[in-house]
């Protein structure tokens, strides 16, 4: 009797020491999964980064162009000089761009919503990655609020046929307007700063942000 229950410890320790090892080895390759996802997430979310890196130094030369283009075209109407008919229509194109620069949320998106944010285990570089988006968001509705770009006021004297490039930008007429209309004036220089007011938040704040997150996004993944 003492042997067969010896037996029968012995039976139930080989089952308990299977069940533990086959758990260990489910969570094993579990770890190793999540691992690879993570490490997945990682890559998607630097070209992420990448994509919006590019996309911010783009802007930042539109944001330039449409900046000089202003007063470019305020110091024409002051001199009243006509200038090639081709290079005036880049100046006007450049003068009612829109600022809007739009940032690749989808990855980030994802993660948040289907809980994966919890594989990303340093918790440095997930701080980093919520407040890159989350500031990314101010940003795109500030800007969807402001609208930096569309003179309204002065878009109101260029003709569709203008617009659409199907006859030359009238330039004494243009010319005419600014000197007459100090609302259409007043409204340019202020689309001229609030576009260096952008322009300035990008190259001192986005900009950096998005190269340090950059880094670390590849300094994790390198691991």
């Amino acid at each position: 009797m003492k042997k067969s229950l010896n037996d029968i410890l012995i039976q139930l320790a080989l089952i308990i020491i299977g069940v533990l090892s086959a758990l260990g080895v489910d969570n094993y390759r579990e770890s190793i999964q999540e691992h690879r996802t993570e490490k997945e997430y990682l890559v998607s979310l630097r070209n992420a980064v990448q994509a919006d890196t590019v996309v911010l130094k783009n802007e930042i030369q539109r944001i330039y162009n449409k900046i000089n283009a202003t007063a470019e075209l305020i110091d024409l109407a002051r001199s009243g000089s006509v200038i090639d008919a081709d290079r005036f229509e880049n100046i006007i194109t450049d003068v009612i761009m829109l600022v809007r620069p739009r940032f690749i949320t989808a990855v980030y998106e994802e993660l948040k919503f289907t809980g994966n944010f919890k594989l990303i285990r340093n918790k440095e570089l997930k701080s980093l990655i919520i407040s890159y988006y989350s500031d990314n968001q101010t940003i795109q509705e500030q800007n969807d609020h402001q609208l930096v770009a569309y003179p309204q006021l002065f878009m109101d004297h260029l003709s569709f046929d203008e617009m659409e490039g199907r006859t030359p930008f009238d330039q004494k007429r243009i010319f005419k307007v600014l000197e007459t209309d100090n609302g259409v004036l007043i409204e340019l220089t202020r689309s001229q700063k609030a576009a260096g007011t952008v322009r300035s938040g990008m190259i001192y704040t986005s900009l950096p942000r998005s190269i340090a997150l950059l880094e670390m996004l590849q300094a994790e993944i390198n691991k």
